[in-house]
């Protein structure tokens, strides 16, 4: 009975580091858009587009575009889903630019 109480108090505080930490991504959100970026003269080096039909009849496309300006890189990242008409039923749409790790991550 100790030894399970013992084994049970240590992975209830095991368990509070255990959390993965969101602040060592390269990539840190950004509120701009094409139009900002390209306004503030990035160009398009890359562009990716991806599509994967479900059985249901819904497309669901992806596009990644990578945006740079000097040592500036962004990559912009939009999620479509169209039905059977071709008729977009959702979009979602983020930019991120390429930082240094907000925190430094086991093995960075």
């Amino acid at each position: 009975m100790l030894k399970s109480f013992i084994i049970f108090i240590f992975f209830l505080f095991l368990s509070n580091f255990l959390y993965s930490k969101d602040n060592i991504d390269q990539w840190k959100d950004s509120e701009k858009t094409y139009l900002d970026l390209i306004n503030e003269g990035f160009e398009i080096k890359a562009y990716d587009i991806n599509n994967i039909k479900h059985k249901d009849g819904f497309f669901f496309l992806f596009f990644v575009t990578v945006l740079q300006k000097n040592n500036q890189v962004y990559e912009c990242q939009e999620y479509q889903t169209l039905d059977e008409n071709l008729i977009s039923l959702d979009i979602t749409f983020i930019c991120r630019e390429l930082v240094q790790p907000y925190e430094i991550g086991i093995g960075t």
